[in-house]
């Protein structure tokens, strides 16, 4: 079986801030630890050894001083070993190598017809190259002392050790010259370079062992500067992700020295503020929602069902030409904010504010359970809390009270980004949109504060207490829809309110049914025992015109509402 290739590339490894950063300064201080114990053992040991030259070269001049060249010249074979001249030079030799600290060997060589070069006399312990003896591999160091100018004295010496048969060597040489100028020869001493390697070798230990201690105790400041700029960074990264969550209502509290990471954390600050903001003109769980999913907002919509929410407050012009504008908007603010407030603790989308109205829809972006009672609900407390807010300003003795207007209804809507490419609006669209605008508007024909379609009631009869009003054709529409008043929370709602509803769904039902007169004896006893409920005398009315004038035959007990 052929393996099949993935072209997936692999994610590169993640490493935490503290180990990169720590590794880095200690990688760092290890790497220049190493480079200034290379540069400084090379520069000692090259220190040393220069020093060792200049040594030398001062030593084989003074030796080459003490040298008589004509003497020297005497001894030219093996056989001359046993001349005066030759015990002579030796013993000189022998007693400079003693006086000289250090001095392994002193010896003089000369260069011979066929350029090679010849032991002459050897001052070492064991007399290891007798006269005439060839010196093999002479360094050009060597040749060029054999080839010094007459006159000229000049040391010359090795700049590196060089090894022979006897071991290695630092060496250094001086013309050895005769009375009458000529070059006879040179002295050369040689030094143990296993001493200078060895004390280099010392040195580059101690040098890499405080380097080595030198790591080790940077190891805290390393952790120590790594934790100074984690930690700031971590907290960046907590609040990075409450802001990816949408958390934005804390302020980002971080304290740093370093600049930059202190320019993050007002970048950070800044950013919370805009969205928060922002979240003020668009849905909340939209931006959320973009940003959890890194993907941005394009136009496009699909078809959902929803449940969509409509408000409005009663007589709102006719108030605001009794109020200044920046009065009118600060009591209006209070409103909104209160407003808001009930749709947000019951999961709504809040999509817009259209004067004193709000639309608000429930099941998008993010899918909400049980959408048409979240929204029944929501429509209870908005009353429960405007009525507190009326209260509120009688008690500061403030003429004024807003009384609300509701309509709710769900089902199939387009909802998505709507607009241009420039500017859009996440909102919903459709029938059933303009549907509850109806509904909300009906409320003034009824004289009721929530209205609530067919729709929604078959979602919501088990939660709460309804009313059956009408069988309606709203303006603008041509099929009739049932309209139900919302009362309440079941186990909320009194006997008599209850007893009151019943016997309005039984009148409702005798008008459906065509039987008029039985309708308005009903009727008229619920007014008579509610005088405040304006819905009863509506269908009263409507009983006794068909009394009169009977509605066609294809009548199913609906009635048009002609205006908004």
């Amino acid at each position: 079986m052929k393996k099949i290739r993935s072209d997936k590339k692999k994610s590169p490894r993640k490493y935490t801030l503290r180990l990169t950063l720590t590794s880095a300064f200690c990688g760092l201080t290890l790497f220049g630890a190493i480079v200034l114990s290379v540069v400084t053992s090379h520069e000692v040991g090259a220190f040393i050894r220069e020093e060792l030259r200049l040594r030398l070269s001062d030593v084989v001049n003074m030796m080459a001083s003490k040298i008589d060249g004509d003497l020297h010249s005497q001894v030219q074979t093996a056989t001359d070993q046993k001349s005066s001249a030759f015990k002579e030079l030796q013993n000189e030799l022998v007693e400079m190598r003693r006086r000289g600290t250090g001095i392994a060997n002193v010896y003089t060589m000369r260069k011979i017809d066929n350029e090679q070069i010849m032991f002459v006399v050897d001052a070492s312990e064991n007399n290891l190259s007798p006269t005439g003896q060839i010196y093999p591999n002479p360094s050009n160091t060597l040749k060029n002392a054999l080839n010094a100018v007459a006159g000229s004295n000049i040391a010359y010496s090795e700049t590196e050790p060089t090894a022979d048969n006897w071991g290695v060597w630092l060496s250094a040489y001086a013309p050895i010259f005769t009375s009458t100028g000529k070059l006879d020869g040179i002295i050369g001493i040689d030094v143990s370079a296993q001493n200078v390697i060895e004390h280099e070798r010392h040195y580059k230990i101690s040098v890499y062992v405080i380097s080595g201690v030198v790591v080790l105790l940077m190891l805290p400041v390393g952790f120590f500067i790594a934790r100074r700029i984690r930690h700031p960074l971590a907290q960046l990264t907590i609040e990075m992700e409450k802001v990816r969550h949408f958390e934005l209502d804390s302020e980002v509290n971080i304290v740093s020295r370093i600049r930059e990471i202190d320019s993050m954390v007002q970048q950070l600050q800044n950013m919370k503020r805009g969205l928060r903001s922002f979240r003020k003109y668009v849905p909340a769980d939209l931006v959320q929602e973009l940003i959890e999913l890194g993907v941005d907002a394009k136009l496009g919509g699909e078809k959902k069902t929803l449940t969509i929410f409509f408000s409005d407050i009663a007589n709102f012009t006719t108030m605001s030409e009794k109020l200044e504008p920046e009065v009118l908007v600060a009591f209006l603010g209070e409103y909104l904010n209160v407003m808001n407030a009930c749709l947000l603790q019951n999961q709504a989308t809040v999509d817009k504010y259209i004067g004193d109205g709000v639309m608000a829809f429930w099941g998008a972006p993010r899918a909400v359970e049980h959408p048409a009672v979240k929204a029944c609900q929501a429509a209870l407390a908005c009353q429960q809390q405007i009525q507190q807010l009326n209260q509120k300003w009688q008690a500061a003795e403030l003429d004024l009270a807003f009384h609300t207007r509701i309509g709710i209804n769900t089902g199939e809507v387009i909802v998505g980004n709507m607009g241009s490419d420039a500017r859009m609006s996440y909102t919903v669209i459709g029938d059933n949109v303009n549907l509850t605008s109806r509904v909300e508007s009906a409320n003034k024909f009824y004289g009721t504060s929530v209205l609530i379609t067919e729709s929604t009631y078959q979602q919501v009869k088990d939660h709460f207490v309804t009313r059956l009003l009408d069988y309606a054709v709203l303006a603008g529409k041509a099929i009739p829809i049932r309209l139900y008043e919302l009362v309440g929370n079941i186990g909320t709602v009194s006997a008599e309110k209850l007893q009151q509803i019943e016997d309005y769904q039984r009148a409702f039902h005798l008008y459906s049914q065509r039987q008029f007169a039985e309708a308005i004896v009903m009727l008229e006893q619920l007014i008579r025992s509610t005088p405040e409920d304006r819905v009863a005398p509506l269908l009263l009315a409507r009983c006794q015109l068909y009394t009169i004038n009977p509605p066609a035959d294809d009548w199913q007990g609906d009635y048009v509402l002609r205006s908004k």
